[in-house]
């Protein structure tokens, strides 16, 4: 009586489970052989296929634009990266002045700005990433990434042009330098007796040497601009690290496995199959 109630207490899809649960295990059981197989086989196949494959470094460039705007320059820089995934290495390495070998060794070049929010004026400079094979290309590689930024036709005029305006305004202070020591001389002499004085000359020699400091510090000032008009300046340039950031051991082990486990999930599937058809076919 009690075995009866049971029976009738579990229900259809109780029994389709469980039945679903038993030929899960009855199958996996039965080609357990084939997914150990993959196992080794998988991964083996990570373990390889990360030595063989060649070690990435990963070093970043910051860098500040002076002319054009951060997104300018980043759009610069995608071409950039467009052309070295074409592998057009020629017309790249004219570009940025610098030899096919150093960009053989370079593997993908991205910039971002270092501020995510979008501002029209961002006073913030913008990040250079590189992924190369070899750290010894980073110094030429960084003059050739300067150079390429530098050397647009309309950034050349720009710069060229705020150079010959700085060297006017330089020119013109060192004039009004020279102006006030020549006055300064006339004071010096008027005080020794040696020349003739008015009241006007008198009175306009009181502000004389603050005149002086205020023009030398212009002067200094103008040529400390001249001496850093760049396109872009180099606030930290690229680091050589010595770990590679790339290949990684473990994701290529489990890609390994994943790739000969569904070769051997697939295999025994047909080899299941191809059994039953087997069944079916022979006569009882």
């Amino acid at each position: 009586m009690t075995t009866e109630t049971s029976i009738k207490s579990t229900s259809p899809d109780d029994i389709d489970l469980l039945l679903l649960i038993e030929r899960i295990i009855s199958f996996f059981s039965k080609y357990s052989w084939s997914f150990i197989i993959a196992g080794i086989l998988g991964i083996a196949s990570g373990i390889f296929a990360y030595r063989s494959l060649p070690n990435i470094y990963t070093s970043r460039l910051l860098l500040h634009s002076f002319v054009l705007t951060n997104q300018e320059h980043i759009q610069v820089i995608d071409n950039w990266n467009e052309l070295l995934r074409k592998k057009e290495y020629e017309v790249l390495a004219s570009t940025l002045n610098c030899s096919e070998r150093t960009l053989s060794g370079l593997k993908k070049i991205k910039a971002e700005e270092i501020q995510k929010t979008f501002t029209g004026t961002n006073p913030h400079g913008f990040l250079v990433t590189v992924n190369v094979t070899s750290t010894g290309i980073l110094d030429e590689l960084q003059k050739a990434l300067v150079f390429g930024l530098e050397n647009n036709e309309y950034v050349k005029k720009r710069l060229d042009s705020k150079r010959a305006n700085l060297q006017l305004l330089i020119e013109e202070t060192s004039a009004e330098i020279q102006k006030l020591d020549s006055i300064k001389k006339i004071m010096a002499n008027i005080i020794a007796g040696k020349a003739s004085s008015s009241s006007s000359i008198i009175l306009d020699g009181n502000s004389i040497n603050r005149q002086q400091i205020e023009i030398n510090e212009k002067l200094i000032g103008f040529k400390e601009e001249l001496k850093f008009t760049n396109a872009v300046q180099v606030l930290q340039g690229f680091s050589k690290f010595r770990k590679p950031s790339d290949p990684k051991l473990i994701p290529w082990i489990i890609i390994g496995l994943m790739v000969f486990l569904s070769l051997a999930f697939l295999y025994s599937v047909f080899m299941s199959i191809r059994e039953r058809l087997k069944r079916r076919t022979t006569p009882a």
